[in-house]
């Protein structure tokens, strides 16, 4: 039977010598999705350098993979052994390059380092070179260290569920989807406007009521003045749920005769994603 699903990108991040690593994590994904993907509502998508980016000329090879699949992942997956992988010219290695940059924008990053025993003709340097950023990395989080396929497999499992249940930045992403898939009956049009007109300014939405029983909703340059006890129910009602759902924030409420709502860093992003066509047509007049 169909469902609704968010699809979340998981970038697998590594350097050449984890090319069993690689293949488990994507079968630990599929696995994922098949036993997780209907009760979560999420269809995890593995993308990587190998299967994801094309021949491309005009910029660093980097650039061009962090254009292709890194700006677009929600999850990155990073898998180490005995390498940390070949400078880019502005990171010590590209794998590098692209957990900080993902990190950077407050996404997921999860490392992952083996312990396998090492091979015969192992790359010193690079080994150290390894072990020198596995040091700073520690000062910036948790690391997971493996020497256990199959437990390294199940691990990666795991982890993405209790990501997926915890994390904030996956927890708005997969919000921010179900709100725009149920937009059309749940988001009103007095919501709409309140908010679209509020990112157009400071996203400040104020509600006030008089004692002759007149409201005023104003967000920006909107105002709205009505004595519509009706009208007056919609357009509260369209208040509450934006603070119901995260979009907005209250900063005040004097006793429901005056309130002030902020827009939310959720709702700033809910905004671009919503209004991205009407926010263009109103820049271009």
């Amino acid at each position: 039977m169909a469902y609704q699903a968010t699809i979340l990108n998981v970038m697998i991040a590594s350097p050449s010598d984890v090319a069993e690593e690689r293949q488990l994590v994507r079968d630990a994904i599929y696995e994922w999705n098949a036993i997780h993907s209907k009760q979560f509502g999420v269809m995890l998508n593995p993308i990587g350098w190998e299967t994801h980016v094309a021949p491309e000329m005009g910029s660093r090879p980097q650039e061009i993979i962090n254009k292709s699949i890194l700006n677009d992942s929600d999850i990155l997956i990073g898998l180490f052994w005995t390498r940390l992988g070949s400078p880019t010219g502005e990171y010590v290695s590209g794998t590098v390059e692209e957990i900080s940059k993902h990190c950077e924008n407050n996404k997921l990053a999860s490392l992952y380092i083996s312990r396998k025993p090492y091979p015969d003709n192992i790359d010193l340097q690079q080994l150290q070179l390894l072990r020198d950023q596995t040091q700073i990395w520690l000062k910036d989080g948790l690391l997971e260290f493996y020497d256990d396929q199959s437990i390294f497999k199940q691990k990666i499992k795991d982890h993405l569920s209790l990501q997926i249940q915890n994390n904030k930045y996956l927890k708005d992403v997969i919000k921010l989807n179900e709100i725009k898939v149920t937009n059309n009956h749940l988001f009103s049009e007095e919501a709409k406007t309140l908010l679209l007109n509020a990112i157009q300014g400071n996203g400040i939405i104020s509600y006030s009521r008089y004692i002759d029983g007149t409201a005023d909703f104003d967000a920006n340059n909107f105002n709205y003045r009505t004595n519509n006890t009706r009208a007056i129910a919609k357009w509260k009602a369209a208040i509450k749920y934006l603070l119901e759902e995260n979009i907005i924030i209250e900063l005040s409420n004097d006793k429901g005769i005056h309130q002030i709502c902020e827009v939310t860093n959720f709702g700033w992003n809910l905004s671009e994603s919503l209004f991205t066509s009407k926010l263009n047509s109103i820049d271009n007049l």
